[in-house]
This record gives C-alpha cells, sequence and structure tokens, in this order.
C-alpha cells in the first residue's frame, strides 16, 4: 500500500504542491489535478460533461470535476486552477484547500514511459455567481453548477445513457465531491487518501469514507 506524506487542509497551497512533486518524483510517478468548485452554501458543484473523445463502452459522455494531468514542471494546484479556466471559463475560486490525494500504481500516464500516478484533488468556494462560466467544446460539451445529492446522485447511471440530466455520473466523481464538500465544511479535518488498485476499483467507496463518515 501507498505511504502518503502527512498533511493537512489547512497547509498553504505551495506546501502542498512541493510535498505532491516531492513524493511523485521519488516514484517517478505522473501527476493529475481536478477540483471541486462549490456554491458559497456548499450544496451545488460545477461539473463538466466530456466531449466524444471520452466516450465509454456504453455509449455514454461522462460528467466529472474538472481537471486533468500536470504537464512537467507545474504545480498542481496551479494544473487544477488552469483546467476549471480552460474547461469552465470560471476565474479563481476562494478558501482553495487540498481535499485528497488518490494513488493509482497501475496508471499509465502520458507524460512517464512508468506506470503510476498522484491525484491531488483541490476544494474551493466560487463567489461570483457562476460569472463567466461557459464549456469548452469539442473537449467539454457542458458545465454548470448542480444540486449536490448524494443518494440522488447514486441512482445516476455511472455509464453509458439515461433519463437524468447527470447520465452518465462515474461513482468516483460522487465519492469525490463528497469529500471535498467535507473538507470545506470542517476545515480541520484530515485530508483524504486512497490507493486505487485498478480501473474497476474506482467504482467501490474508498474507505476513508466508510471509517470517517
Amino acid at each position: 500500500m501507498t505511504e502518503f506524506p502527512s498533511i493537512s487542509s489547512l497547509y498553504s497551497l505551495n506546501e502542498v504542491d512541493e510535498l505532491a512533486q516531492k513524493f511523485s518524483s521519488a516514484k517517478n510517478w505522473g501527476m493529475g489535478a481536478f477540483i471541486a468548485v462549490f456554491n458559497p452554501r456548499l450544496d451545488e458543484v460545477l461539473l463538466v460533461k466530456t466531449g466524444e473523445y471520452a466516450k465509454d463502452s456504453s455509449g455514454g459522455t461522462p460528467w466529472n470535476l474538472p481537471g486533468g494531468a500536470v504537464d512537467p514542471g507545474e504545480m498542481p494546484s496551479h494544473a487544477a486552477l488552469r483546467e476549471l479556466g480552460e474547461e469552465t471559463g470560471l476565474s479563481m475560486p476562494t478558501d482553495l484547500r487540498i481535499a485528497a490525494w488518490f494513488a493509482r500504481p497501475y496508471f499509465k500516464s502520458r507524460h512517464k514511459e512508468t506506470p503510476g500516478e498522484l491525484i491531488s484533488l483541490f476544494a474551493g468556494i466560487d463567489r461570483s455567481h457562476a460569472n463567466g462560466i461557459r464549456p469548452a467544446p469539442p473537449e467539454i460539451e457542458a458545465c454548470g453548477f448542480y444540486h449536490f445529492d448524494i443518494e440522488e446522485w447514486l441512482r445516476v447511471p455511472a455509464r453509458g445513457k439515461g433519463e437524468h440530466p447527470l447520465a452518465p455520473l462515474p461513482r468516483h466523481w460522487i465519492y469525490w465531491t463528497l469529500m471535498a464538500q467535507k473538507v470545506l465544511k470542517y476545515p480541520e479535518t484530515a485530508v483524504f487518501t486512497h490507493e486505487y488498485s485498478s480501473s474497476a476499483s474506482m467504482s467501490i467507496i474508498p474507505d476513508p469514507l466508510k471509517t470517517r463518515f
């Protein structure tokens, strides 16, 4: 199992970025960065609908949180904000902090010849009333703030197509959104850490959510 460095959601972004870079460099892993941006009430979150390039085997184009690969030499927090701007047009959110680290030892990054990836999940709040928000086709077909109801979201198809406006919604995005919401509600909480053993394991609720909430 992956041994993560000790980290708090109260760490500065510079501290978080430095720890992530040191960790991934030691393992020769790539990095990914995603961000969950909520409204001030923390009951709506920004989602993006991916384009045809991300179509799953059942014909659906998934919804997910903004984010993507961290470029070589780029800081994870900078990558998350860059992807946020590129995919949604949204400017700098407030209350930005680290919410979780995820290890994917099996994952093959486009920036590394060897497998392994560290994902940094950030959380923040949009106080601009979604000013300037817009999708970025063809990569992003749609984007918007949606009410976060975990019981409802868990009923949304994870693959293919469905009648729900957020179909398909892969399960890990639901769990990651819940983690980010918890860190924003309770800033003193420890950062979530979890290792995924395979792509299939990402549909299973992470152990930290089972034990802490």
